[in-house]
């Protein structure tokens, strides 16, 4: 009896897909920020993901980055939008580009309405887990002299 190969066939990436998954984490991400939970933020990056805010250093780590979180919504940062504008990449790694908006607020009045620009690695964690391996941002306004 001769015994034929099948050849493997890889499933197409679906970057739609995994849009759609990405889009949930970003709306996890926005409920936690909004909602004062940093330690849900953190969780929705890998463990050794890199957090570049502006005018600041770089950030390693789910700790530093729930310190990092927290510090901002005790700041009075809060209603934070994400709209994305842009998403490729692969079965591995995607790359998301959007611009978000935010208040900082002082006693519930908005001291400052911030709106801005980022760019996001999500890396695909477990079969439709995506989580953040790299976040850059900065701000529209213009820097204070």
């Amino acid at each position: 009896m001769k015994m034929t190969r099948v050849p493997f066939k890889k499933t197409p990436f679906d970057i739609d897909r995994a849009r759609s998954h990405i889009d949930v984490q970003n709306k996890k991400y926005m409920g936690f920020y909004n909602n004062g939970d940093a330690s849900g933020v953190a969780d929705l990056h890998v463990d050794k993901a890199m957090v570049m805010p502006p005018h600041t250093g770089l950030i390693r780590g789910k700790e530093a980055i729930k310190q990092a979180i927290s510090d901002e919504i005790s700041a009075g940062a809060t209603d934070l939008v994400f709209t994305t504008l842009d998403m490729y990449g692969n079965e591995d790694y995607v790359t998301e580009i959007g611009r978000f908006s935010l208040n900082i607020k002082d006693n519930g009045k908005i001291i400052i309405n911030d709106s801005g620009k980022y760019i996001v690695i999500w890396k695909q964690v477990s079969k439709n887990n995506w989580l953040m391996k790299a976040d850059i941002w900065n701000s529209d306004l213009p820097i204070k002299k």
